[in-house]
């Protein structure tokens, strides 16, 4: 059987994996039941089903298996320490990453972003969507239910997502004007659905990487129809606007500017950017007023030195802050930020800050971005408004509709300096580098630089990357930016062979 089925999973509901033939879930506080069982408990208490997914969103957070595999937020920062972007001042955690070292199958990168991945996929299948009746509660616009069965597509779309980037590269040229150059033609990754989405056949192969994309925009359609009417309590869940995002990420992959556009917009409503005091705030609270998904922390759940902001903040006694391994701005990259653009003080210049407190935020160019709260339950951000402004705004200006896309960006940067003025209407490249500025250290400059069919070059003179072996070239297309599928998912799935790996 599959490494993907035998998947640990965790939360107050799970299912056995551990054997093809059995069928029957163990819930905590309670004897085990077979499926059928906890169908009529789903039908007499439809909330168990928000316990269950309140285990998945506590697995993407909290999932910790060494200092450099904690799921959800050690991928994205896993990946955007493959760029030019961030510099890792020494050798520590991560470092094989930052030298794109870190992608063959039999390395534990790229096992541990497949488990994390596929194990929410095998939890929303087997506890969520394979207990209920799906096309009768999609036909009863008033079911109880809906909202869970869409958080489900929603959880399920933006796995694949990552999947279908990480595990392979799709593309083959810049985006223009008439969309991203895709080949779908390629070996993507395996489809998993619910045994009771009767319409769909899981394939253990590697399906096209077309299918995986089609899968993954119906996937997010149907969960933004689900959604629609449901108010969360936390922004620990998606609702519909978190599920408009996604697809606009998603549309902003595919290059379907049109759609990127309106859907961006649409998911942003009553969200207001971050002021300049939130911006200074350290990127921590679920409730700043732009962060539209996040997982908030606390005692119980957050984790010192194997979490995401022991490595990304300079400014907690982490292994970032106590200069084990300090994580700094690209030097090139601040330099195109202005003296009068908020943002520059969001990390050092070209000389140390001896005032900081911790040793790691004293560095020349060292990001003060990410800050600390005294007791280590800072938040994870998983989307910001800020972000639905740049994909409108790129999304407009693939479409020469430069005024528009010029408003649109007025949004973000008339928050972000006093007053910004632009001589002209913005092009694609200035958005683009002001996505580069905005959402650094938040896991996007890796997805940017294969969307967008480019290297990276951290060899200039001058650089402030890490001699010598942080000193790279990396062209587009290369193979060091795709990770090879897991050698354990080689051996236990028959459908996959090893000639069928990525080179």
């Amino acid at each position: 059987m599959k490494l993907i089925n035998k998947l640990l999973i965790i939360g107050i509901i799970a299912t056995s994996l551990a054997s093809c033939t059995e069928d029957y879930l163990s819930v905590k506080g309670t004897s085990s039941m077979t499926k059928e069982e906890y169908r009529e408990k789903v039908k007499e208490n439809p909330d168990i089903l928000g316990s269950t997914l309140a285990g998945t969103y506590a697995y993407l957070a909290t999932e910790v298996d060494e200092h450099d595999t904690f799921s959800l937020m050690a991928i994205l920062h896993s990946t955007d320490m493959m760029t030019e972007d961030i510099v890792q001042n020494k050798v520590h955690w991560f470092t094989y990453d930052y030298t794109l070292d870190f992608r063959l199958q039999n390395y534990r990168r790229s096992y541990a972003t497949w488990l994390n991945l596929y194990t929410p996929i095998s939890q929303v299948n087997n506890d969520v969507l394979d207990v209920v009746d799906i096309e009768a509660i999609k036909a009863n616009p008033n079911s109880p239910i809906r909202k869970y069965i869409g958080q489900a597509y929603a959880i399920r779309a933006y796995c694949y997502m990552y999947l279908i980037q990480i595990f392979q590269n799709p593309f083959t040229g810049e985006p223009d004007i008439n969309g991203a150059k895709i080949n779908r033609d390629l070996p993507g990754v395996p489809m998993m659905y619910a045994s009771m989405e009767t319409s769909k056949t899981t394939n253990s192969s590697r399906n096209t990487v077309g299918a995986v994309l089609d899968m993954i925009k119906e996937d997010l359609e149907t969960a933004i129809t689900l959604l629609d009417g449901y108010n969360r309590s936390t922004k620990m869940n998606i609702n519909k606007q978190v599920a408009q995002g996604l697809l606009a990420r998603y549309y902003l992959m595919v290059g379907d500017w049109a759609n990127a556009a309106t859907m961006a917009n649409a998911a942003r409503q009553n969200y207001k950017m971050l002021s300049k005091t939130d911006l200074y705030s350290g990127f921590m609270d679920v409730n700043l007023s732009d962060w539209m998904w996040g997982f908030d922390h606390n005692s119980e759940t957050s984790t010192v030195y194997a979490s995401f902001f022991s490595h990304i903040s300079n400014l907690s006694p982490g292994y970032a802050g106590l200069n084990y391994a300090a994580r700094l701005i690209d030097k090139q990259l601040y330099e195109k930020i202005p003296t009068n653009d908020y943002r520059n003080k969001l990390f050092n210049g070209s000389q140390p800050d001896n005032n900081q407190t911790q040793a790691g935020a004293k560095l020349a160019y060292a990001n003060l971005k990410f800050g600390w709260d005294g007791a280590w339950t800072q938040d994870y951000m998983y989307m910001r408004a800020a972000e639905m402004v740049l994909i409108e705004a790129e999304a407009l200006a693939r479409q020469n509709k430069l005024p528009e896309a010029t408003t649109v960006m007025h949004e973000l940067m008339d928050n972000r300096f006093d007053t910004w003025e632009p001589k002209e209407d913005v092009t694609v490249e200035d958005i683009l580098l002001q996505r580069r500025i905005e959402l650094w250290g938040e896991g996007f400059s890796y997805f940017d630089l294969k969307r967008l069919h480019r290297g990276m070059d951290r060899t200039y003179s001058g650089s402030n990357h890490r001699k010598p072996d942080g000193l790279l070239k990396v062209d587009a297309g290369d193979v060091r930016w795709t990770y090879q599928i897991p050698l354990r998912e080689i051996q236990e799935n028959e459908f996959i062979s090893e000639e069928e790996n990525n080179k």
